[in-house]
């Protein structure tokens, strides 16, 4: 069930690259340099604000996004919640304020960079740290994971 979900986040992250290549005219490099990144060869500082995109309705998204920019932030950090997109073992939900990939491309739209953290364990004072319920139930869940 953790390669199932991992397996799935994976996708959704190749998606989300494949999307970002083929919709802009150039391929972006990022690279260390020396005490610096590097984005496309110059010197980048990451000012990065954290967005929880499953606690704000969709519709709120652009508002919040565009209020980070307005702020001076280039990038947008997020966690994927394992729970909330895997609330029943082996069904996953990436609907509504649920949509990672619709997040990230209306971020991109915006000119922002984003960090993606999976997890599993993401704390965020969210419910189990973003662990599904449903593991509780698994007698074996030491030996396995």
């Amino acid at each position: 069930m953790k390669k199932t979900f991992l397996g799935t986040f994976l996708l959704t992250a190749f998606l989300l690259t494949f999307t970002q290549q083929s919709c802009c005219k150039k391929a972006e490099t990022f690279e260390a340099g020396d005490k610096t990144f590097l984005l496309n060869g110059e010197p980048f500082v990451i000012k990065a604000a954290e967005i929880h995109y499953p606690r704000i309705p969709k519709e709120y998204w652009e508002q919040r996004i565009l209020s980070c920019k307005a702020l001076g932030m280039n990038t947008i950090c997020l966690y994927v919640f394992w729970n909330a997109h895997e609330p029943v073992e082996g069904q996953f939900d990436f609907s509504g304020n649920k949509d990672v990939a619709a997040f990230c491309r209306l971020a991109q739209k915006h000119g922002m960079y984003i960090i993606v953290r999976p997890g599993p364990y993401v704390c965020a004072e969210w419910e189990m740290g973003g662990l599904p319920w449903w593991l509780l139930k698994k007698e074996d869940i030491w030996n396995s994971y």
